[in-house]
C-alpha cells in the first residue's frame, strides 16, 4: 500500500513532517509523495485521511467527539461544517447539532488535529479558520 510506505517515510523525516505542515491541498500532498517516489491514488489518499481522522477524533474530549462524529457521519452536516469560514460559525454549527461546544473545546481540537504527524484534512480545515499556522 502507497499510503502505508509515504506515512512510513514522514514517521522518519522531520523535514517531510515540516513539509506536510505547511502543505494547503491535497494536491500538494501528491506532489510531494511523488517526488519521495511514491504514487498515491485516490483510494491512498482517502486511507490517509481515514487513518488521520480516527487518530485526531480519539484524542478529542467528549463534547467534540460527540460534534464531530456526528457530523462525520452526515454528508450535509459535513457539508456544512466545511463551509465555516470562521470559529464561531463553527460553534453555531454544533448548536444546531444539540451539542454546545465552546471556542476553548475547538481551539483544543485544533491543537489535536495539529499534534497529528502527517498530512490531515483536520488540520487544513483548522487553519482555514484561523486556529493554526
Amino acid at each position: 500500500m502507497s499510503w502505508q510506505a509515504f506515512n512510513a517515510k514522514v514517521a522518519e523525516s522531520l523535514e517531510l513532517q515540516a513539509r506536510i505542515q505547511s502543505i494547503a491541498s491535497p494536491m500538494e500532498l501528491l506532489i510531494l509523495a511523488r517526488e519521495q517516489g511514491i504514487e498515491l491514488t485516490g483510494a491512498d489518499l482517502s486511507a490517509i485521511a481515514q487513518q488521520a481522522y480516527h487518530q485526531w477524533s480519539a484524542g478529542l474530549d467528549d463534547q467534540a467527539r460527540r460534534f464531530f462524529g456526528l457530523v462525520h457521519a452526515n454528508p450535509e452536516l459535513n457539508q456544512a461544517l466545511q463551509q465555516c469560514q470562521t470559529p464561531e460559525a463553527a460553534v453555531t454549527l454544533s448548536q444546531t447539532c444539540g451539542v454546545e461546544l465552546t471556542l476553548a473545546e475547538l481551539q483544543q481540537a485544533a491543537i489535536a488535529a495539529n499534534a497529528i504527524v502527517g498530512f490531515s484534512f483536520e488540520k487544513l480545515w483548522f487553519r482555514s479558520l484561523g486556529l493554526l499556522e
